[in-house]
């Protein structure tokens, strides 16, 4: 298995405070179910799922923090896993003795420990607060500071539990930026979770998929997030437009024909038989409005129902065959700065775009 450094096999946990009295033969509680999963060396695998999906509970198995009930997690390097847990904690020491803590009791020779410490401060931009006192810094320094924690071992794995939360968006930005180069600089396997689509898309390389302690997918980024495999897994990666219809026929150039609400209809690249009841699944960034010009793509004209301004994106909702589809722009320029509340406009949706998903 090439570039594989963790994997999880036939996984069966029961976290410990779900674990509870055998009660007529069977036992209440939570459990984690994963069939297979990999961490493959210098990618991040984002591990999504609302709360309660079992995210931290595979994390802290990754981290042999939980013992399974059933199946092995299996190392194909000898060097550490490192975890950093959602709440960072320093002790009062500076941050360069916070940094190289984890090294103290190794035997390590000290120039060594100065070597490295260096090194994962430098990785986070921490050089200039080397000598302050952990306890005294801000929270997102404090994070850096526990990443920093974490590199200074050299690990072969990261385990990261919502590594941006409570930083706001330009925090999160630049933690991911430096995290990211760090990553690249030493070829460390990562595993992150979020229940934050946002966050996960900072970093993700892959996406695994949690819900009720199963793994409902798992794939590269792009296929994830453009094929999501069933209409909880689209909502989760942000598909928000999930139409109910039916395959009605071909057209010419062999795409699905879709029939929503009777009457309209859109054109899907998908193999699925004409008489199957689908979901007709359309990401945001996916609907084009003011388009026209003979595109082939146009799905007719609809009425903006409802817009919202961010200061960086304009979110409409377009009111068509009794569904709103919600699409963005840019705002401030085009489009973006013109779009209003009752507009008529024509949008499209090219079929390479339109994911269908059984019902």
């Amino acid at each position: 298995m090439s570039g594989v450094v963790l994997e999880a096999r036939e996984l069966r946990v029961r976290p410990f405070g779900a674990r509870s009295e055998r009660r007529g033969g069977t036992e209440s509680g939570f459990v984690l179910e994963i069939e297979a999963l990999d961490l493959h060396a210098g990618e991040v695998l984002a591990v999504l799922g609302p709360n309660g999906a079992g995210k931290s509970t595979l994390l802290r198995a990754l981290g042999g923090l939980e013992m399974p009930e059933r199946g092995q997690i299996v190392a194909h390097t000898s060097g550490p896993v490192a975890m950093v847990f959602q709440r960072p904690l320093l002790l009062s020491g500076s941050v360069a003795w916070n940094v190289a803590l984890p090294l103290w009791g190794a035997g390590m020779p000290r120039a060594e420990r100065r070597g490295r410490a260096q090194r994962a401060l430098a990785h986070f931009g921490l050089e200039a607060l080397a000598e302050r006192r952990g306890i005294t810094l801000s929270g997102g320094e404090m994070r850096r500071v526990a990443l920093a924690q974490a590199f200074v071992r050299e690990p072969a794995v990261l385990l990261l539990d919502e590594p941006f939360d409570d930083l706001d968006a330009r925090a999160q930005e630049m933690l991911s930026l430096d995290l990211r180069s760090a990553i690249g600089a030493t070829g460390v396997a990562v595993a992150l979770v979020t229940h934050d689509l946002r966050q996960a898309m900072l970093l993700a390389d892959r996406i695994a998929v949690l819900l009720g302690g199963r793994l409902a997918q798992a794939g590269m980024r792009a296929d994830v997030l453009r094929r999501p495999a069933s209409a909880e897994v689209a909502r989760l990666v942000g598909m928000a437009n999930l139409l109910p219809g039916s395959v009605v026929g071909r057209d010419e150039s062999g795409y699905a024909v879709v029939e929503i609400a009777g009457e309209c209809r859109l054109r899907a690249a998908s193999g699925l038989a004409v008489g199957t009841s689908v979901l007709a699944g359309i990401r945001p960034e996916h609907v084009k409005i003011d388009v026209g010009r003979g595109e082939t793509s146009v799905l007719g004209k609809g009425l903006v129902a409802r817009t919202l301004h961010d200061g960086v994106l304009v979110t409409a909702w377009i009111a068509w065959a009794g569904h709103e589809l919600r699409t963005v722009a840019i705002a401030g320029r085009g489009l973006g700065h013109a779009l209003a509340d009752g507009d008529e406009v024509p949008f499209a949706v090219r079929p390479e775009d339109v994911h269908l998903i059984r019902r």
